[in-house]
């Protein structure tokens, strides 16, 4: 005597549900591992931008000028100003620490909003391919005058939904910031005493030729410079 259809079916399903139990139980724990691991792994970035550790570069080349200088070492002006660039060169590192903080922290904020998306699309599949079925579920969005409506008995295909929603999201909203770099101890004037020399007027026939034989004798030099080997 053949079984009832629906009473073999669902013996079939609940079958194919505990051969794939094991399969969907490492695929979550797997994903969770990689959630919080990477989690970790882009927060400790993070602490590392901002705990900065000073570079010392700058010290140790007004330490090579006073031992060079001298007595001149100790004159008011000099130290006036040696204080003034030591100033200035904290300024700068926690402005640009700041700065690579805030990018990190976008880029977290982003990364975890992919991975989420990501991870719940995966366990949509998981639950979809295991052939879970629940009470129906209703999702609807408006926005600028367009209406969506999804209505399933099928939670994978809500996560797999929401999922793709919040990677396309994360992927396509942009962040902008902004910093200037404004001189703070050393005022503008000093500041433009040490600014680079005009660019020359290349629009003369005679200027271009004396430009162009300047940079042919460098590269003469250059050239007459290295040993054989």
């Amino acid at each position: 005597m053949n079984q009832p259809a629906p009473a073999f079916e669902a013996r079939e399903l609940a079958r194919w549900q505990r051969r794939l139990l094991p399969f969907a139980i490492i695929a979550i724990s797997l994903m969770a591992i990689f959630f919080f691991a990477s989690s970790v792994i882009q927060l400790n970035r993070l602490g590392t931008a901002v705990s900065f550790q000073p570079s010392g570069q700058i010290e140790q080349a007004l330490i090579r000028f006073e031992a060079q200088a001298g007595a001149g070492a100790t004159d008011q002006d000099y130290l006036r100003w040696k204080t003034l660039v030591l100033l200035e060169q904290e300024t700068l590192r926690h402005r640009y620490a700041q700065v690579n903080a805030t990018l990190l922290l976008r880029a977290w904020t982003r990364h975890l909003g992919f991975l989420t998306g990501m991870i719940l699309a995966f366990v949509g599949a998981v639950f979809i391919l295991a052939r879970l079925r629940e009470e129906q579920t209703q999702l609807s969005m408006e926005q600028a005058g367009l209406k969506n409506a999804l209505a399933t008995s099928s939670p994978g295909i809500v996560l797999a939904v929401l999922g793709t929603v919040l990677m396309i999201v994360t992927l396509t909203a942009s962040f902008e910031f902004t910093t200037s770099d404004v001189p703070v101890y050393i005022g503008a004037r000093q500041a433009s005493e040490a600014a680079l020399p005009p660019p020359r007027d290349l629009s003369d026939p005679e200027a271009r030729r004396a430009e162009d034989a300047e940079l042919h004798g460098v590269s003469n030099g250059e050239n007459n410079a290295v040993p054989d080997r």
